[in-house]
C-alpha cells in the first residue's frame, strides 16, 4: 500500500473510531510501528489528529471537515439505515430537496423508482438519478467544491432562494443541545439555511456522530426541524428535548416506519 493510501485508510479508521495505537495500526496495515509514527506525526501536522503516549487521537475541531471521498466510506451500514426509514417519508410526486452531503446520498437508491421532482447541490445525487425517467432532477448551479462534490456560493444561493420544496433532507457537522444544528463553514451552512427556510418539511439526518456537539456556525434552531432521522437510538434527555421542541424522533432499525397520521400516500 502506498503512503497517501495508507494515511487516507488510517484517517477513515480514525474518524470511524476516534483513537488507535501505534501497534494496532501497525499491524492492520502490516507496517512497522515507527511507519505508523510518522504517519501520525504528519495527521497532526495537518492539525486531523492529536498524538498521545502509544497512539492517537482525533482533534475535534469546528471550522474543518473531512472531504467526501473520506466520508463515504464511514458509517456506510448505518446511512442505508436512515435514508432507508428517510424514504418511507417521501411521497409519489413530491418535490425534495437532497443535499451533498454523503448521508443524504444514500437516499438515491431507495427513491430511484418513484415520481418525483428532486432539486439538489450535489453533482453525485446527480450522477445516481440522472438515468431515472421517473424523475426530474434540478441542479442548483454555482460554484463547484471538489472536497464536497458539491455547489455552493452565491449563485447557488439564489437559485435555491427562487424555489420551494415539500421536504429536504440534510445532514449536518453536529447537533448540540442549546446551539441545534450547526455547519463548519459558511459556504455549506448558507445553502442549508436557504433551503430550511423554503422547505414545507426538514428532515435531518444524521448519525450518532454528530450528537452532543458544536460547529463553527449555527444553522437552524432544532424547533425548525419535522424531524431527526438517526441509526442508534437516542438517550432519554434527547428524547425530551426532540418532544419538548415538537420534532419528530426516528431511530433506524426500531420498526417505526409507520407514516405520521397527517399525511396520505397519493
Amino acid at each position: 500500500m502506498m503512503t497517501a493510501q495508507r494515511r487516507s485508510e488510517l484517517k477513515k479508521y480514525m474518524l470511524e473510531h476516534k483513537s488507535a495505537s501505534v501497534l494496532e495500526m501497525a499491524r492492520r496495515f502490516s507496517v512497522s510501528g515507527q511507519t505508523i509514527r510518522r504517519d501520525f506525526e504528519v495527521l497532526e501536522n495537518e492539525g486531523f489528529l492529536l498524538r498521545s503516549y502509544g497512539g492517537a487521537m482525533v482533534k475535534d475541531r469546528k471550522a474543518v471537515t473531512e472531504t467526501n471521498q473520506v466520508k463515504s466510506a464511514l458509517f456506510v451500514d448505518e446511512k442505508r439505515a436512515i435514508c432507508r426509514l428517510a424514504a418511507s417519508r417521501i411521497y409519489p410526486n413530491d418535490c425534495i430537496f437532497i443535499d451533498h452531503s454523503t448521508t443524504a446520498l444514500a437516499l438515491c437508491p431507495e427513491i430511484r423508482r418513484m415520481p418525483l421532482t428532486v432539486l439538489t447541490n450535489s453533482y453525485r445525487v446527480v450522477g445516481q438519478l440522472a438515468g431515472c425517467a421517473n424523475i426530474k432532477v434540478i441542479s442548483t448551479g454555482g460554484v463547484f467544491h471538489d472536497r464536497q462534490e458539491g455547489f455552493f456560493g452565491l449563485e447557488t444561493v439564489r437559485y435555491l432562494e427562487q424555489h420551494c420544496v415539500d421536504k429536504a433532507f440534510l445532514s449536518c457537522r453536529s447537533v448540540d443541545f442549546q446551539r441545534g444544528v450547526s455547519d463548519s463553514d459558511e459556504l455549506t451552512a448558507n445553502v442549508r439555511q436557504t433551503v430550511i427556510e423554503n422547505a414545507d418539511s426538514v428532515y435531518l439526518l444524521a448519525d450518532h456522530t454528530k450528537f452532543g456537539k458544536t460547529g463553527f456556525i449555527a444553522v437552524c434552531p432544532l424547533e425548525r426541524l419535522t424531524a431527526v432521522i438517526t441509526d442508534h437510538p437516542m438517550d432519554e434527555r434527547w428524547r425530551r428535548l426532540l418532544a419538548e421542541k415538537q420534532v419528530e424522533l426516528l431511530e433506524a432499525g426500531t420498526g417505526e416506519e409507520e407514516p405520521p397520521a397527517d399525511e396520505e400516500e397519493e
